[in-house]
């Protein structure tokens, strides 16, 4: 408990006030579609060189993230093959890109350039509106003819007799794929697309010509929806290819509320797309054997050694870790790996029951923790947890715990 005790006031714990807005209008009075034009991405990382002549070989970034193979026969004499990430710029791009040179370098064989996606990627979206494309000296983003998709280990794949700057993206998204949201307040969501051709074409490919990237705000033409669908306590207003959703005024059972959207395509489904929606003040959450909620303010350490989000308020505290990804769900673990500590004065919670003792089931998820958000959201259950209670008659008993998070990174 003292460990414990020192990590809370070591750590630094913000209160934010949000207040409630209305949502953002949709975008409207867009040009015809045609080809967006975006500035070049800029360095995001180490590059990574090899030297490759006409054997043939391969060449792919360190987290794996892409893979360029280059066979027998596509090169003449060795040259320097470079792989350096940069900033993607493609429209609805996700991830890192990566510029492939020497640009000028032309392949007397197809090279084969793939990605690898994960669960995140498919935050908003589903695996067939995945695509690969590169940038022309235009600074139009372009996605090649052959496009494959292998769901099986998850990578999108693309033949090329050239090199350029190389990013992944969304063709078709709802947005805001998750969001935090106070009790009562509004957002608009709504389906963008960034290929004038994209539904018809699922899966992503054409093997006529080359298709051009859009700007990511065109709303999807309503033809292709099948229909909108809320799982979960709120409201839900839908016009063609937005909607608006309206939180309760309560913390609600299922959380996040989910807002799904199934697409079609000449009367057959093709993909559903899913934005889940944290409802529930800043801090973190936690409620005992369904009895009231209670909110404490907090925040969050997010490291590569060990994860911390802390609550506290009036000598109350809670205190969840973890070790590893910094999203991702996470069980239960009888040592610090996975831990969970609420005291609330001379009772306290533990994710452990019992004298010998027995572990609790239940999972930490933690569902927003990346670089690019300021936020972390999540979710808990312990079930049961233990308590101890310290007074002279040291009584212990289980309480069934299921909480939330929405805090900010400290670090």
């Amino acid at each position: 408990m003292k460990n414990i005790t020192n990590t809370l006031l070591g750590l630094a714990l913000i209160t934010l006030s949000v207040s409630c807005t209305e949502p953002d209008p949709a975008p409207t009075n867009l040009p015809e579609p045609t080809g967006h034009v975006t500035a070049q991405g800029t360095p995001d990382g180490t590059a990574i060189t090899a030297a490759i002549g006409p054997a043939g070989g391969t060449i792919e970034s360190t987290d794996k993230r892409i893979r360029v193979e280059i066979p027998a026969g596509a090169l003449t004499s060795t040259q320097t093959i470079t792989l350096q990430p940069i900033t993607n710029k493609a429209p609805n791009g996700q991830g890192q890109a990566f510029r492939l040179t020497p640009h000028g370098l032309q392949f007397a064989k197809p090279t084969t350039i793939s990605f690898k996606y994960t669960d995140e990627d498919l935050n908003g979206t589903f695996a067939e509106a995945l695509g690969i494309a590169y940038q022309d000296d235009k600074g139009i983003w372009k996605v090649p003819k052959g496009l494959t998709l292998t769901k099986e280990t998850k990578t999108v794949s693309v033949p090329t007799t050239h090199f350029s700057d190389w990013g992944f993206f969304e063709s078709v998204s709802l947005e805001p794929s998750y969001k935090a949201l106070d009790l009562g307040e509004k957002t608009t969501l709504a389906v963008k697309h960034v290929l004038k051709d994209i539904i018809p074409l699922v899966p992503l490919t054409s093997e006529d010509q080359e298709l051009e990237l859009l700007n990511p705000e065109y709303l999807l033409d309503a033809q292709y929806i099948d229909k909108w669908e809320l799982k979960g306590d709120g409201d839900l207003k839908v016009t063609n290819s937005t909607a608006v959703y309206q939180a309760p005024n309560y913390i609600p059972g299922q959380n996040p509320v989910r807002v799904e959207v199934s697409i079609k395509s000449k009367e057959k489904a093709i993909g559903l797309l899913i934005s889940r929606m944290y409802v529930m003040p800043e801090g973190v959450s936690l409620q005992i054997d369904g009895g009231d909620w209670v909110t404490l303010p907090g925040g969050a350490n997010i490291n590569s050694a060990h994860n911390v989000i802390e609550g506290q308020l009036a000598g109350t505290y809670v205190v969840l870790g973890w070790v590893g990804s910094p999203r991702g769900q996470f069980h239960w673990t009888l040592g610090t790996n996975v831990s969970f500590v609420y005291y609330t004065g001379l009772k306290s919670y533990q994710n452990r029951y019992g004298t010998e003792p027995s572990l609790s089931g239940g999972t930490l998820n933690v569902d927003d923790a990346g670089n690019q958000s300021s936020y972390v959201l999540g979710t808990f259950t312990l079930t049961p947890a233990g308590w101890y209670q310290a007074d002279p008659y040291n009584p212990m008993g289980t309480a069934q715990i299921r909480g939330m998070f929405r805090v900010k990174k400290v670090n």
